[in-house]
Order: structure tokens, then sequence, then C-alpha cells
């Protein structure tokens, strides 16, 4: 979270650094959704295009070391020991990391990687590869506006894209960035609002990339409220696409804001049905539904509430209960808390993915942060006959914590887990977000992050 100066005035200043946020959700798959699948198809690879872009405002120019400097993170873990090489071309970057089994390995990434244009190519993509499959993580943090996105690998990418984030709002941008994976990539955008560099709302613009350029698109900051999320992006080759807001104050207006990014699913992996459960300690939650075809149709828990079309988007800001969304077509749903002065005490916002049933797994590891005032939750959703077989670390997890969700025959658990690296298996094919909020002294900051899940293509 980053709260305005004018805030920090009639309020106690809590620093507070989520270091190790990103290895929240370490999550290895284990099991396919289905047998066609290939293990290429899940959040584990050999081969990423990464970026990190930008968050909140530098520091200015002179002043000393402060507590809003910038720390850019990779995460790396594996069932295998690996040798991971990075490479930063702009900035000469390069690093060579021996991975050994089972572990958890944290590489710094120069400050100077952020991705600070408009509108501009730069030579600023993180290029991962390995010689065995790891899952990969990133962490953008400064100072109370940390985020943290699951790493794709380049067999789960694709050609067509729609960006979600938020609104503008005391002069924080709404962005996303592409990334080429080969030369002469051509994209096709259309942004759903104005863009920094005045590319109209609606207008399709073209831009041409080499491989390992980043391209990052924000709003411009008119009208109020200026917003991407809707933007579509078409390429002719295959691409890596990031999104999210420079500092988002989640709804408008309430303190504080927090950095927002998650690296995007292609439109063809996509699903139909989603269950959305109740963040721990927390009395509301807002959803966003982004559809890519004409006359979608929205249910929530089997209510149509909604009719879209393609590059629209659906928002319910004031959700207070486990949802079940369906829709007729494929569509992209997100998750996001709400900022601590709007109803609850703690917290703050943070923005994920939430998995398809379509693409749900059978087993998941992961581990909590290194951090002390801190509550982590797995919000865990599984066929309601298949909840006895659920283990967390080897053993069955509380009935009790589960609730039915939508017409019954799925149920969402909201497991409170400590710090520690944690198993989940089940007999039936489950998804599952891990995220937490920090209480006391660190009671202003949050993170969320989608669960491993598969990429099969679906559309």
């Amino acid at each position: 979270m980053i709260i305005p100066i004018k805030s920090l005035r009639s309020k106690k200043q809590v620093p507070v650094m989520l270091l190790a946020v990103i290895v929240s959700v370490l999550f290895l798959s284990h099991e396919l959704r289905a047998a066609t699948n290939s293990p290429e198809k899940t959040n584990e690879g050999k081969e990423f295009w990464l970026c990190f872009q930008r968050n909140y405002k530098d520091t200015p120019a002179g002043t000393v070391k402060s507590k809003n400097d910038l720390i850019l993170q990779l995460f790396l873990t594996g069932n295998k020991e690996s040798n991971v090489v990075i490479e930063i071309d702009g900035i000469g970057f390069k690093s060579t990391v021996k991975l050994p089994a089972d572990s958890i390995k944290n590489v710094m990434i120069d400050a100077a990687a952020q991705v600070k244009g408009e509108e501009i190519p730069e030579r600023l993509a993180v290029h991962i590869t390995s010689d065995n499959p790891i899952a990969v993580y990133g962490l953008n943090s400064r100072w109370q506006t940390t985020d943290t996105y699951l790493g794709l690998p380049v067999a789960t990418l694709g050609k067509e894209y729609y960006a979600i984030g938020y609104k503008y709002s005391e002069g924080l941008l709404s962005q996303f960035a592409v990334i080429a994976t080969e030369d002469e990539t051509t994209l096709t955008i259309t942004p759903a609002s104005t863009t920094s560099k005045k590319h109209p709302a609606g207008e399709p613009f073209t831009v041409k990339l080499n491989r390992g350029d980043v391209y990052q698109v924000t709003s411009f900051p008119e009208p109020k409220g200026s917003d991407l999320t809707g933007s579509h992006i078409v390429s002719n080759k295959k691409i890596a696409v990031f999104s999210g807001h420079q500092c988002a104050y989640v709804p408008e207006g309430v303190v504080g804001c927090n950095h927002l990014v998650e690296q995007l699913p292609p439109v063809s992996t996509w699903g139909n049905s989603f269950f959305v459960g109740m963040l721990g300690g927390r009395s509301k939650y807002t959803i966003r539904v982004v559809a890519s075809q004409n006359n979608t149709k929205i249910y929530e828990n089997s209510k149509l509430t909604a009719t879209i079309n393609a590059g629209e988007f659906y928002e319910n800001t004031n959700v207070t209960e486990n949802e079940q969304i369906t829709t007729d077509h494929p569509v992209m749903v997100a998750q996001y808390s709400q900022g601590f002065l709007n109803g609850d005490s703690v917290g703050d916002p943070m923005m994920l993915l939430v998995s398809p049933k379509e693409q749900f797994l059978k087993a998941s590891r992961f581990a909590t942060p290194k951090t002390g005032q801190w509550r982590h939750f797995v919000n865990l959703v599984i066929r309601t006959s298949g909840i006895a077989s659920i283990q967390l670390d080897g053993l069955p997890v509380d009935h009790s914590l589960f609730s039915k969700v939508g017409d019954g025959e799925y149920s969402i658990g909201q497991i409170l887990v400590l710090f520690g690296s944690h198993k989940i298996e089940a007999d039936e094919y489950f998804g599952m977000s891990s995220y937490g909020f920090g209480f006391g002294d660190e009671a202003y900051d949050a993170y969320g992050n989608m669960g491993g899940q598969s990429f099969f293509e679906i559309k």
C-alpha cells in the first residue's frame, strides 16, 4: 500500500515491506487436468519471458536512500536440480543460478530493469532458460506497495489477450506490457481507453517488435477514471502480456493504494465456470469479468446479472458471499480485495486471477511468506463429494471449513495456514488461490496470486 501524503499526516506510518511475499504461491503442478494435457501446459517450463512494470512513483533524484527504493526479485523453484540462466539484454544483466531440487532460490534484479517507458520498445525483457522444468515468480516492491505474479512459460503463451487492471486515480495509471518472444512480431492493439500517447479508445494501432522488446501502454488521465481493462492485444507470433496498475485504489478514493500485476493467460485458455471465495478477515470483495465474445451472458449463483460484448467487463464491487460464476462463452475473472478503510481494519488492495474449473489440478505445493504479523490463507475449491479426499501436508482438513457454493456441486474452503512449506493433494480436481493480509504493525498490506493450473486450449 502507498498512502497519500495528505493521509500520512494524520496516520501513524507503519513501515511494511513484504520481501518474501512471492513465496506465498510456489506451486508445483503434479497432475494434469486431462490425460491429453502435456506437462508443458502447466505453469512449469524451461523458458520464460517476463518483465517488471512501473510500480508507483520513482524516488526523487538526488534524495538519500529511502523506504521507497525499488526492489525487483525473481523466485525459482523446481522438482529437479536445474541450471538456470537469467538475461536482460538492455542493461547487460546475466546471472547463472544453480537451483537444488525441491528448493526456493531468489535472484535480485537490478532496479534499472523496471519498464518506465510509455509506448516505446525497451530492451528490458527478462529471459529465463532452464535445463529442467521450473516455476518462476516475480516480485515488484516499494515501501507499502508490493505485488507478485506467477510467470507463465513460453509453451503456454498465445497470440490474443485482453488486459485487466483498474481505473486511473490520484495520478497513478492503469497499464499493461507486451513482450515479443520472436523477431518481426506485429501487434495490433485496440485500447479500451485513450492511452498516454493519445491513441484513442476503440481505434486499433500497430506496433512492430523484435525478440526481447517490451512495449508498455499506460492510460491517459482523462476522462476521470480512465481504465485499460478490456484492451485487446493480437499478435502474429507468441507474446507474453502483463497487466495491472501502478498503484490502484480499490474502490477509487479509498485509502490506500497497491501495485497490481498479473501475467495474463491467452484467450484460448479461458473458461466458463469459476468459483470465488470470501477473503479471510474481509467482509466483501470486488470481481471483474472480461469477455472476448459478443453477447456473453454472466451468471452469479445461477442468476443472470449481465450481458456484455467483446472487450467489455462486468464489475461487482460489493460481493459479500462465496460465488459461482458461469458464462456461455469463455471469460477471464479477477478478484480484488479492497482498501482497508472500506469497511475493514486491515489489508490492502490486491488482484488475483481466478482459475477456471476447466484448468483445475489434483495437487499443488506452496509456501507462505517469511514474515511476522501476517495471516495466510488458502481458498480451496473442490467438488463437494471430494472434500474427504483432501490432504494438507499429509493430514485431512477440517470439513467444517468448507461451505457449498452456487448449485452445491462444489464447495469452497477457507484454510488458515502457518508459515512454512505445504502440499495439498486430493482425488478430485481442485482450484486454489493463496493470499494474505497483515495485522498489527503490518496491517497495511496484502498479497494474492492464482494457484498453479493447466493451460490447455479450451477455445
